[in-house]
């Protein structure tokens, strides 16, 4: 029987309609396999450069594309609860509002699990640009094998959030989206492989992501630290970690926060990318 897949993304007011545009015609039109669904939450109300591209975009295709808006902001971990929620498919893709799906995204990330059908959840890797897709791409790889996940999961994201395809009945029984400033995907994750879940990346980048937003000065915001230490106390409780790979962890995290933009980008450049 054919997998349904739902494409669940948030959009903000705060976004630039230019990239929320290339984003959805990425995930539709430009793809090779079409999705049977895609959710967008509207997370609090958009500007009306935002609502237009949202109409335009599900104009001819209204019973594919679905519209849940909301009336405050509540970030990013409660909009994708409720649009997880809300997606019908037996699997859920994630895309993000200013990135770029390959064309052949869907068609390969189904093939995968299809030929993989214990896997609960593949991410792939991911190319970051600034300007444009013809630039020189900094490549955010991550291990293939649940086992590395599991080892890499231990010390820092082991899964490209945008990246990802999960079956919807794995997210619902690990319990969902849950709200951690910033690293809410990180936190589902370890809900993921603490509740016996298994998780695999394709060594391929299929996801374009923009980085010349804000982006690395973005991962330096001091809710980090308290997310940091959410994320430790969760991982002793279950096991995953010791207590001094906890504080070495909460040691690294502050270190880093409180390092000044411009080597945070060279330690990307240099040493968290190809």
């Amino acid at each position: 029987m054919k997998n349904k897949f739902s494409v669940l993304m948030s959009v903000y007011k705060n976004d630039s309609p230019v990239f929320l545009k290339a984003a959805l015609e990425s995930i539709y039109e430009e793809q090779t396999k079409k999705p049977d669904e895609i959710v967008v939450v509207f997370d609090g109300p958009l500007t009306e450069e935002l609502l237009e591209v949202l109409e335009q975009f599900r104009s001819g295709k209204e019973n594919i594309v679905k519209y849940y808006p909301q009336e405050t902001n509540k970030g990013l971990g409660e909009a994708l609860r409720i649009g997880s929620e809300k997606c019908t498919g037996d699997y859920i893709f994630r895309m993000d509002s200013d990135d770029i799906s390959d064309p052949q995204r869907f068609e390969k990330q189904i093939a995968y699990v299809a030929e993989h059908p214990d896997v609960d959840v593949v991410g792939t890797d991911i190319a970051e640009f600034n300007t444009s897709l013809t630039e020189n791409m900094r490549i955010r790889a991550c291990p293939a094998k649940h086992d590395d996940i599991v080892k890499m999961g231990k010390h820092r994201n082991p899964m490209n959030h945008v990246s990802v395809c999960m079956k919807k009945s794995a997210l619902e029984q690990c319990g969902g989206y849950r709200t951690l400033l910033l690293l809410e995907d990180y936190y589902l994750w370890l809900n993921m492989i603490a509740s016996g879940k298994k998780l695999a990346n394709m060594n391929e980048s299929l996801v374009y992501v923009r980085v010349g937003n804000g982006f690395d000065s973005k991962r330096g915001a001091k809710e980090r630290i308290t997310g940091w230490r959410v994320l430790q106390d969760f991982m002793l409780e279950h096991g995953m970690i010791t207590k001094l790979e906890a504080e070495m962890n909460m040691l690294y995290i502050r270190s880093f926060v409180n390092t000044p933009t411009t080597i945070k980008k060279l330690l990307y450049e240099k040493m968290l990318r190809k």
